[in-house]
């Protein structure tokens, strides 16, 4: 009523005509608009690059903890036990990618880059085989023990194309994706690092909530 009272004293006193001038307030209320939502966006932008630029570590630094689907640079497939089988002695393999449960790993710091893994689904981690001083030692499925201290550890340390390298700290091999026999799925294996994309390991962070299954 305001408005509408100070636009007909603004006419009826040979200013502006009052039509011209409701336009020209259109006009202006729509370039406020525009910028309140150009300024909102810019805040988003600025906020989403802070946050990743905190979340994601530089080369040659530690991984960050928290829950991770872990992809092969080579084959492009994520890290999981075989069949999602919960036994003991499982095979780790690589599958295609899923929000599945079993093809996500928690990651808890144990210091100096050291990471215990543990699957969501079935609640244990991986270990390279013991007791084998052969170039290659295969890498299963065992138990998450109760003691940090008797639990496999992994360093993670960032490369400088972005992808991860995971070694094994007692013996130093690095994970590694091996073609299986037949044309099968690829299978996990610990070797001497030799920087190659089969070695080589994407994090990527998921929410535990968006899993599926």
């Amino acid at each position: 009523m305001r408005l509408q009272y100070s636009l007909s004293g603004l006419s009826g006193r040979g200013g502006l005509d009052k039509g011209r001038l409701e336009r020209m307030l259109g006009v202006i209320m729509t370039k406020l608009k525009l910028f309140c939502v150009c300024l909102a966006g810019s805040i988003i932008a600025l906020a989403a690059l802070a946050g990743d630029t905190v979340s994601q570590p530089g080369a040659g630094k530690a991984a960050l903890a928290g829950s991770f689907q872990i992809r092969n640079q080579k084959y492009g497939n994520l890290l999981r036990p075989e069949e999602a089988n919960s036994a003991d002695g499982t095979r780790i393999v690589l599958y295609p990618a899923q929000s599945w449960k079993c093809m996500t790993w928690k990651l808890q710091g144990n210091g100096d880059a050291g990471f215990h893994l543990q699957n969501h689904f079935t609640g244990k981690t991986f270990a390279a085989e013991a007791g084998t001083d052969k170039a290659e030692a295969a890498v299963t499925q065992v138990p998450f023990s109760k003691k940090p201290e008797e639990r496999p550890t992994w360093q993670l340390l960032k490369l400088t194309d972005g992808t991860y390298r995971i070694t094994d700290t007692k013996s130093g091999k690095a994970l590694t994706a091996v073609k299986g026999e037949g044309g099968s799925g690829a299978r996990i294996v610990t070797r001497a690092w030799r920087e190659e994309a089969d070695q080589k390991w994407e994090l990527i962070a998921i929410d535990p909530k968006q899993l599926t299954m």
